[in-house]
Order: C-alpha cells, then sequence, then structure tokens
C-alpha cells in the first residue's frame, strides 16, 4: 500500500470518520507493514484535526495501532475464549465443568460461615 493512502486512511480514522471494513482492514494492513519493517516513524508528525489541528506522536501512533486492531482485525480464537475448560481435546467434560457445583458449594459455605462470623463478633 502506498504511503500517502495509508496516511488519508489514517488521518479519516483520527478525526472519527467511519471508515468501510475494507478500509480498515487495509489500515490495518498498512500499519502492521510499517511495523515490520521498522518504518512507522513515516507516520510520526502526521497533522490531523479534531476540534484543532494535532500532530500524531509515537506513543499516539502506537495507541491508534491497538485500536485499529480491535476494531478492523480478525479474532478468531474470541468466540471459543469461554469455552476452554467447558471440554477437554478429547471431548470430555472439562475439570470445570464436572466439578464446578462442588466450587459453587464451597463457596456458599465459605460465604455463610463469613457472615455468622461478622454478625456474631460484629466484625
Amino acid at each position: 500500500m502506498e504511503l500517502q493512502v495509508l496516511k488519508t486512511l489514517l488521518v479519516r480514522f483520527l478525526q472519527g470518520d467511519l471508515l468501510t471494513q475494507q478500509e480498515g482492514e487495509q489500515l490495518l494492513e498498512g500499519l502492521e507493514r510499517l511495523i515490520e519493517q521498522q518504518e512507522q516513524h513515516l507516520l510520526v508528525g502526521t497533522k490531523y484535526r479534531i476540534e484543532e489541528e494535532k500532530v500524531l506522536s509515537e506513543y499516539d501512533l502506537n495507541e491508534v495501532y491497538w485500536e485499529v486492531l480491535m476494531y478492523y482485525g480478525h479474532h478468531e480464537d474470541d468466540h471459543d475464549h469461554d469455552h476452554d475448560h467447558e471440554t477437554s481435546d478429547d471431548g470430555k467434560p472439562g475439570f470445570l465443568h464436572k466439578w464446578g457445583w462442588l466450587h459453587a458449594l464451597l463457596t456458599g459455605l465459605v460465604a455463610a460461615l463469613a457472615y455468622a462470623l461478622i454478625r456474631r463478633y460484629h466484625l
């Protein structure tokens, strides 16, 4: 991607313009390519306007990269993040799935004991 196109997309993103998914992915790809080549300094000093003219610093560029990644990056791993412990690799129920009832019971007992101690000794 040409540097000027990347700067144009970056300025639009910084100014709050909505990018299409394709434009966002292009911006992300361009930022990642510059980071891999250690040339992200080429974007430092880019001017943009939010109420007043601002200049992009290296710190701001790092923050912008993470925002672009969160908005336009593909997160295939996110689909299963809540289900990692329900089953093991062989398809059998995992430890937490099998023993979760015991954990809940013990948590309730500890909470009841703490409540009783607080009430009795006015802690």
